[in-house]
């Protein structure tokens, strides 16, 4: 990336953003924080025009709608009217969730006016309501001065008269409603009537959701263009703005700059620059960036682009954590069913599960595996593909497939020093990342003897003290050799243990596989042990078929973000050194 620094005339910077804009490489970093009376009139629209679509969204319309379109100042009149009515509506609803509370209160008691007890109490004759529960009521059972209004399963209603006013029952009284039923059920009618008035203005404007979707689209590049311009610095009449851009677009923008009569600046950025970070792969690569979108991770501007090695491993990883070639066959089918009917959505997700369902089925095969059945792996076709060595059925192979597990993590994390040797290739440091390849292979054959009981081979030693030679060698490479050996000390120790760690931290492709596998043989027994003699039986075994095998595919899912994931971010990046704190280049475009 190149840093951009452009000068222009204020008068001229309008003219000069839109050519930028229209030429769109130029990742903006803003000089001063935008603040503009044009920009948050903006936002607010936006605000509004969000609020509106979320509103006309939530009517379902039966027929389909003809489209509506309206002028800029129509739909910003439009935005306007469905706010207020939304708000009219809210207010509406609340209303009638009130009376609605009242006109319940007047069913046990009847259609009644609470003024006619006021009235009473000004003649003298106090009246009182009370609800009781059964044994409140069976308290006062035998007064003279109470009436039975109604009675239900739990609660009696009953109302005392007395002409005395400090005469009353010794039970909380039920409070009078504020209205008489008449008007209580005529403002009900009123306010239902209002809503479905409001429900129709609002359903019969659902036809401008396009409009207004594309709307919000004007608002959205009106506003990033704002906040460009007044996040410009200023001095002396000349506005100017810096950014960053790819460096094979330098002649390009320094040709728009010559157009405008605009200064310019194209430089290697500094230290202290936030550079954004730009990734261009091949198309085939680009199907696993829906994997860091959904992380929302971006290596750092100076950290290596790890897009290549992540699809290749995170795939295998997928195949051997799902492990089953009929999960694979599922996964296919419904992709592809997917994709017919979204054929607009970004392809790349869909490309990404095609790769990871085929490893899938080609792991499954392999290994015998097909919705952990061990009769359909029997099958004539489906027998050839297996072999035997790392069968899942096989009842002795445990140790082999740990083994595997622990050659998998050593290539991987062998991978990301060898990486990291290409960058150091013309310093000192790349012997100390030969030394670590050497101390991981060496750890690797450790790992072997402590968690598996496979013989330590002799070479390996070599390769431990070789590695660990180096690595405190060149790690810091310095004059003073005794100084650069007495600071890696200080680091490399720990970060040993810690590669150990990482090597034996691929057994979980084993555990999870296997215990996948497991899991499904059991719903398949269980299947099996009820039988399909009978419709009822039939049913039954087929509900716990799909049930079983359903739970085992979100559990694989969750591994696979749990672990699949991890052994790239944390186990094969850590290697690398690898913070993850990139911004990715989003260029200033339409």
């Amino acid at each position: 990336m190149k840093k951009l620094t452009l000068i222009v005339t204020q008068t001229g910077r309008q003219d000069m953003l839109k050519s930028l804009r229209a030429l769109g490489v130029a990742h903006i970093k803003n000089i001063i924080k935008p603040l503009s009376g044009n920009l948050n009139d903006v936002l607010d629209e936006l605000a509004h025009t969000n609020q509106a679509i979320s509103v006309l969204a939530q009517y379902k319309v039966e027929k389909p709608v003809q489209a509506i379109s309206w002028t800029w100042a129509e739909t910003q009149e439009k935005v306007k009217k469905v706010a207020a009515l939304s708000k009219e509506l809210s207010a509406a609803n609340q209303d009638i969730d009130r009376t609605r509370t009242q006109i319940e209160h007047f069913k046990p008691w009847g259609a009644f006016n609470p003024k006619d007890i006021t009235e009473l109490s000004k003649k003298g004759v106090y009246t009182n309501l009370y609800t009781l529960n059964k044994n409140e009521f069976k308290q006062i059972a035998d007064r003279a001065d109470i009436n039975i209004i109604s009675q239900q399963k739990r609660y009696s209603y009953v109302v005392q008269f007395s002409k005395n006013p400090y005469d009353q029952l010794p039970f909380k009284k039920t409070p009078l409603p504020e209205e008489d039923f008449k008007q209580a059920h005529s403002r009900y009618q009123a306010l239902q009537q209002k809503i479905a008035e409001i429900d129709g203005i609002l359903s019969a404007n659902t036809g401008a959701l396009i409009h207004l979707k594309e709307y919000v689209k004007d608002l959205e590049k009106h506003k990033k263009f704002l906040n460009v311009k007044h996040g410009m610095g200023t001095e002396k009449g000349f506005s100017y703005l810096q950014g960053f851009l790819p460096e094979n677009r330098e002649a390009e923008v320094a040709r728009l700059a010559d157009m405008h009569n605009a200064g310019y600046i194209i430089e290697e950025p500094d230290e202290m620059d936030d550079v954004p970070t730009f990734i261009k792969n091949p198309k085939w690569i680009e199907i696993i960036k829906p994997v860091f979108s959904f992380m929302n991770t971006v290596p750092g501007y100076k950290e290596y682009d790890i897009s290549l090695w992540f699809l290749l491993f995170f795939s295998l990883f997928f195949a051997m954590l799902i492990g089953d070639a009929g999960y694979g066959v599922l996964f296919f089918v419904t992709t592809f069913i997917i994709r017919r009917k979204f054929k607009k959505a970004p392809p790349q997700p869909f490309f990404l599960m095609y790769a990871l369902s085929f490893t899938t089925i080609l792991w499954g095969a392999i290994t015998g595996t097909w919705f952990g059945s061990e009769l359909f792996a029997q099958l004539p076709l489906l027998n050839s593909f297996i072999i035997q060595d790392i069968s899942s059925f096989a009842g002795n192979n445990q140790n082999l497939m740990i083994f595997i597990c622990f050659t998998i993590g050593v290539i991987q994390l062998s991978i990301a020093h060898f990486i990291l040797g290409f960058r150091y290739f013309n310093s000192l440091k790349a012997l100390a990342e030969l030394g670590w390849i050497s101390l991981l292979w060496g750890l690797y054959f450790v790992a072997g003897v402590l968690v598996i009981a496979r013989p330590f081979p002799g070479f390996a030693m070599y390769l431990l003290i070789g590695g660990i030679g180096l690595v405190l060698l060149f790690s810091h490479p310095q004059k003073n050799i005794l100084k650069g050996i007495g600071i890696s000390l200080t680091s490399v120790p720990l970060k040993i243990i810690s590669s150990f760690g990482d090597v034996i931290s691929y057994i979980r492709l084993f555990a999870v596989g296997y215990a996948s596998v497991v899991l499904a043989s059991t719903f398949n027994n269980m299947a099996a042990s009820i039988g399909f003699n009978s419709i009822i039986t039939g049913l039954g075994a087929a509900l716990i078929l799909f049930l079983g095998h359903g739970l085992n595919i979100i559990l694989g899912f969750m591994a696979v973000i749990v672990h699949g994931v991890r052994l790239n971010m944390l186990e094969f990046s850590g290697q690398m050194n690898m913070e993850w704190s990139g911004k990715e280049y989003a260029p200033f475009k339409e």
